[in-house]
């Protein structure tokens, strides 16, 4: 009899920890749903070409939007070009042939075919919005010859 007691007891001590421990940390904040460091955040892949010749210290360039993702689709048909920001973790390659990539923006040239990879979040991307760019991945080569 005792040891049902014993058992029932600790069984009941148990549950009541779980349940303590099972409720959220108030001091956490819960992640946002659109902005910067949203949850869920998608890819966005865009290809298309270069729309205006970067320069050295520039943060952002033209792109006319060709293709995309299915999470790009908007940008496709939004009014062209569009504008892609940089950051100074945005890794550029342009690969022309029989050279070495470039990694510096002002390596691209107008007319380039580049494709972009970025993050946004999905709910900022829904109803067909476009909101603002920061490109995460920039690989370029050159215009095929006619």
């Amino acid at each position: 009899m005792k040891l049902r007691f014993l058992v029932l007891a600790l069984v009941t001590a148990l549950i009541g920890a779980s349940v303590a421990f099972g409720k959220d940390n108030p001091a956490k904040s819960p992640k946002p749903s659109t902005g910067p460091g949203c949850k869920p955040s998608v890819a966005v892949k865009l290809k298309g070409t270069l729309a205006n010749d970067p320069a050295a210290g520039d943060t952002s360039f033209e792109l006319t939007v060709t293709k995309a993702n299915r999470h790009g689709r908007a940008y496709v048909s939004a009014s062209q070009p569009i504008m892609v920001n940089l950051d100074a973790k945005t890794k550029v390659r342009r690969k022309a042939p029989d050279s070495a990539p470039a990694k510096t923006l002002e390596s691209l040239a107008l007319g380039d075919v580049v494709k972009v990879k970025s993050k946004a979040c999905k709910a900022d991307l829904a109803n067909g919005a476009t909101p603002q760019l920061s490109a995460r991945h920039v690989k370029a080569k050159p215009a095929p010859a006619p």
